[in-house]
C-alpha cells in the first residue's frame, strides 16, 4: 500500500466500519467459535481463560509472558490480547499487539505454501479468512484511536519493524499448515520492514492531513 492509498485505507476504513458505536467501550467483534464480545467466550488454545480476566494488572502480566514467547504463540491469541487490552482501556498497548499480530499474519499468509492450501475447513484457509475479519472489523476500532496521535502510531510501528527479524515460522503452533523455505521466508520479512518504513515515512510527512481528514471525518479522538 503505497501513498494516497495509505491515507484513504485509515479514512475508509474508520468511516465504514466505525459507524457503529463501541458497546460500553468494547469492540462488538464475532468471530466463533474464536472470539465473542458478549457474552465473552474466547476459544483460542492457549491462553483463552487467561484472556478473559477484567483485571488489567493480570492482563498487561499476560501480555509480557506472551512476548517472551512469542514465536510459539498462535497469531489469534495476539488479535485477542489485543482485542482484551482495548476494551479494559489499555489502548496505547492494545495498538502495539494489533499491529504486531497484523504483521505476523501478513507474513504468515504469504509463507504458505499455496499448493496446500486447500479449502473450507483447512487449517490455512480457515486462519486467512479469520485474520482478514480481524483485520477489516477490529483494526478499524484499534487504528480510528491508535491515529489520534500520528507520531505516536508511527513510533509504535518503527518498535513493530525492528522486531520482524525474530519471527520464525510457525510450525510448532500450527503442524497441519504448510510453508515455503525459510530463503522465502526472510525474503518476506525483508519486503514488510519496507513496506512498514515507506508507511512511517508517509504518515510523518502527511500527519496534519491525516488530522485534518479524521476530524472532518468525524474520528478524531472518538474512539
Amino acid at each position: 500500500m503505497r501513498g494516497s492509498s495509505i491515507v484513504l485505507f485509515i479514512l475508509l476504513s474508520f468511516t465504514k466500519l466505525c459507524a457503529q458505536d463501541l458497546d460500553n467501550g468494547q469492540i462488538p467483534f464475532y468471530a466463533e467459535p474464536y472470539y465473542n464480545y458478549k457474552p465473552l467466550r474466547i476459544n483460542i488454545g492457549k491462553y483463552s481463560e487467561q484472556l478473559k480476566t477484567n483485571d488489567t494488572t493480570q492482563l498487561l502480566d499476560l501480555a509480557n509472558k506472551i512476548k517472551a514467547d512469542i514465536n510459539n504463540v498462535s497469531i489469534e491469541t495476539l488479535y485477542v490480547l489485543s482485542l482484551r487490552l482495548y476494551d479494559l482501556g489499555k489502548k496505547d498497548e492494545s495498538f502495539y499487539w494489533f499491529h504486531t499480530a497484523k504483521t505476523r499474519a501478513r507474513i504468515f499468509v504469504e509463507a504458505l505454501d499455496p499448493e496446500k492450501i486447500r479449502g473450507i475447513g483447512s487449517e490455512a484457509f480457515e486462519l486467512k479468512h479469520l485474520f482478514t475479519a480481524f483485520n477489516q472489523i477490529v483494526g478499524s476500532y484499534i487504528n480510528a484511536y491508535g491515529f489520534n496521535d500520528v507520531e505516536k502510531a508511527a513510533s509504535t510501528m518503527e518498535i513493530i519493524k525492528t522486531e520482524i527479524k525474530n519471527i520464525k515460522f510457525y510450525t510448532s503452533v500450527y503442524k497441519k499448515t504448510k510453508f515455503l523455505s525459510d530463503t522465502k521466508l526472510e525474503e518476506i520479512k525483508t519486503k514488510k520492514e519496507k513496506d512498514i518504513e515507506e508507511s512511517i515515512n508517509y504518515f510523518r510527512a502527511n500527519k496534519d492531513e491525516i488530522k485534518k481528514k479524521r476530524i472532518e471525518a468525524g474520528i478524531q479522538d472518538k474512539y
